[in-house]
């Protein structure tokens, strides 16, 4: 009974989560056509350069301890402990936000005069909201948190429609500005305040929350340098527009790795649980081989829809981002690929291998973007962002042969990246209708690829179906 009832615990926790990064995920997605409306292209490019640097920024101030504090209060969510952890959490707050504001107060007078409190504002409220959603998670329970999120980015989304026709880009850092004064008068409603106490901060056990946190730096700085490096090579070498425009691109390429979230969380428990059994290689060789195929069928779809759809939903100056999508894609598809053979890592209890890989990659995609961006442009940001993902994915995926042996699949790769770049020229081509025949095609290719699976889940559906329809009759009479 207490398995059944951890279990049942697990899934609707899980279907939560699920529930409230999709539809935040979504919100957000929804925000990226609407700057192209409203904003210039290097007005595009500056937000996303500093909405880039939170990555790195939020760590570097605060020690990650938003994970230390749902670390704590979850293991013990005891008044007094929670008590200690939030007292503690908040002067490293408060001393990080001082620092912060002192450093930004040098740099402002060199850079950004005209948006400088704006900027700030943005920043300070974001630092804010990781911190305080996790409070909320810990403290309360995973729906607080999954509505809070859900609200706080509806508020966002909210000011930023009543205020960007007439203050541009700085409507979405006031917007976030406002969205975050509205959480703290919501916390301070739910009492958090009084669980604040002075003589409760103690320097030893700030040592232990820091001690457990910062560790977890290097890997953060790791897929920053991974993901976000390029963007700031960009700028140096052709400006804030050309990053307004990679921008783009790359948010419509990242839906293949905001899909790969969905599946990776339940993935990584399923290799928790079957680590040290019979089951544990085979597992993975088949759930790796299938689910790379529905990650190649996944960017097909994107390669010959983009052309379609992204005349209706952005703005026409940003219409160049459908030249690098195709590449941005595929490099994202194999930083996906390479997250989930990284879970090998996690389950041998080796994920500082994780860390120096994605490491690696980063200064990979740095080095040579710093030579090649210069004199190939957005071209040049795009090829080597996907060779460097690319790297990464090969060597995790031999790396890892040691702790689960299975067949190469370099020629499959081959054909299916040959396929891709067949459907992007099918997809450009302007000729009578050959751009249309792309989609047929590309859906033909991924059913191809998944009909075992297709077949194999198609009762599993039916049976979801069939059940729901039987409990709403039932309902009914």
């Amino acid at each position: 009974m207490e398995k059944k009832n951890t279990n049942s615990s697990l899934t609707k926790s899980s279907l939560v989560y699920a529930i409230g990064n999709i539809g935040t995920l979504g919100i957000n997605f929804f925000l990226v056509p609407l700057y192209t409306f409203y904003l210039s292209k290097d007005e595009l490019g500056l937000f996303d350069t500093i909405a880039s640097s939170l990555l790195v920024l939020t760590p570097f101030f605060f020690g990650h301890i938003e994970l230390a504090i749902l670390r704590w209060v979850i293991a013990d969510k005891g008044l007094e402990n929670v008590k200690k952890v939030i007292s503690n959490s908040f002067f490293i707050f408060c001393l990080g936000s001082l620092v912060f504001s002192l450093l930004y107060l040098v740099l402002n007078q060199f850079f950004f005069e005209s948006l400088t409190q704006y900027i700030f504002i943005y920043l300070v409220a974001n630092f804010f909201y990781v911190i305080t959603k996790q409070v909320l998670r810990s403290v309360y329970s995973p729906l607080h948190y999954v509505l809070t999120e859900v609200l706080y980015t509806l508020i966002v989304l909210g000011f930023i429609l009543f205020f960007i026709s007439e203050m541009k880009l700085n409507a979405i850092f006031l917007s976030y500005g406002i969205a975050s004064s509205l959480l703290l008068l919501y916390i301070l409603i739910l009492g958090i305040a009084k669980k604040i106490e002075l003589k409760m901060i103690s320097f030893p056990f700030l040592r232990e929350l820091l001690g457990y946190a910062v560790p977890s730096i290097p890997n953060t700085f790791s897929l920053w340098l991974n993901n976000m490096s390029n963007k700031y090579l960009i700028v140096f070498f052709i400006g804030f527009g050309a990053n307004g425009i990679y921008a783009i691109a790359f948010k419509f390429a990242y839906v293949i790795q905001i899909l790969n979230k969905i599946f990776y969380f339940s993935f990584q428990d399923k290799m928790y649980q079957l680590h040290g059994t019979d089951k544990y290689s085979s597992f993975f060789r088949e759930t790796f081989r299938s689910y790379s195929k529905v990650l190649f069928s996944i960017l097909y779809g994107l390669i010959v829809t983009q052309g379609l759809l992204l005349p209706f939903i952005i703005d026409e100056k940003f219409l160049d981002a459908i030249y690098y999508i195709p590449i941005l894609g595929t490099g994202v598809l194999f930083f996906s690929l390479a997250s989930i053979v990284g879970v090998i890592y996690q389950c041998e209890k080796k994920n500082i291998h994780a860390s120096k890989t994605s490491a690696a990659s980063g200064i990979f995609i740095l080095v040579l973007g710093y030579f090649l961006i210069p004199a190939f442009g957005l071209y040049a940001a795009s090829i080597v962002f996907m060779i460097g993902n690319l790297g990464l994915f090969l060597y995790r995926y031999y790396d890892t042969q040691k702790y689960i042996s299975r067949k190469p699949l370099v020629l499959h790769f081959v054909g299916y990246i040959l396929i891709g770049f067949l459907l992007w020229r099918i997809s450009l081509m302007t000729i009578g209708y050959l751009n249309l025949v792309a989609l047929p095609l590309a859906i033909g290719i991924g059913a191809g690829l998944n009909w075992k699976l297709i077949a194999s889940k198609t009762p599993v559906f039916l049976n979801v179906f069939k059940g729901l329809a039987q409990r709403i009759t039932k309902k009914r009479k």
